[in-house]
């Protein structure tokens, strides 16, 4: 169990500081808005978990725990490189309206292929309130739920293929309630923490995902 709850931590991470960006600048989300989030993070989970178990009936050659160790390792070394330059920035945004963001960020480079949309909503989370509304809606809510279930789709693949390491219901149960968990928490904290702190809880959830999997693999 205690595994399971780490794991979920570490891949609600990004929620955490979508949380944080959306409290400094005032930007809301709705009930059924964060039930949307939650379900993209769900299907993310449920279809890689799919794809995981038929690859697992294909490998013979290596073991599964091995790969799904490795996916863990990449996936934690991914977070950690994504988290260093957080380190080095010094500069806290200021609260201010979604409104003047809209004005000053342009939607328009939200037109792009959609893989590059969802990356530069990870990058500026605010992106997601395409009509400067300071509401993130239902249709805003599923450009914000894929990029944060990304993380959830490799997450599901290790279930997939790591059987016996994870009850797969319960980690994606616990996953859908620690991305809600984390928002909020994000919102609640968000103009609280200094920026260097903030900087370091983002290496978190790469040790996190690290530290599984070597304790598999002993």
């Amino acid at each position: 169990m205690g595994a399971t709850i780490l794991f979920a931590i570490a891949l609600s991470f990004d929620g955490f500081g979508v949380g944080v960006s959306y409290g400094i600048r005032r930007i809301r989300i709705p009930l059924l808005s964060m039930l949307i989030i939650t379900l993209c993070t769900v299907v993310a989970m449920g279809t890689a978990l799919f794809f995981g178990d038929v690859l697992m009936g294909v490998i013979t050659i290596v073991s599964p725990n091995l790969i799904a160790a490795g996916i863990l390792l990449s996936l934690g070394g991914y977070q950690l490189i994504k988290a260093v330059p957080h380190l080095f920035k010094k500069e806290t945004p200021r609260a201010e309206p979604a409104s003047t963001i809209a004005v000053r960020e342009p939607v328009l480079k939200l037109e792009f292929k959609i893989l590059g949309v969802v990356v530069q909503v990870l990058k500026t989370p605010e992106q997601a309130d395409l009509d400067g509304s300071g509401v993130i809606s239902a249709k805003e809510s599923v450009l914000l739920g894929t990029a944060l279930s990304l993380d959830a789709f490799a997450s599901g693949l290790v279930l997939g293929l790591a059987v016996g390491i994870f009850n797969s219901l319960s980690v994606i149960a616990w996953v859908a309630l620690m991305q809600i968990f984390m928002i909020k928490c994000g919102q609640a904290l968000a103009g609280r923490l200094p920026e260097e702190y903030l900087g370091k809880l983002g290496l978190l959830p790469g040790t996190m995902l690290i530290l599984i999997a070597l304790g598999k693999l002993i």
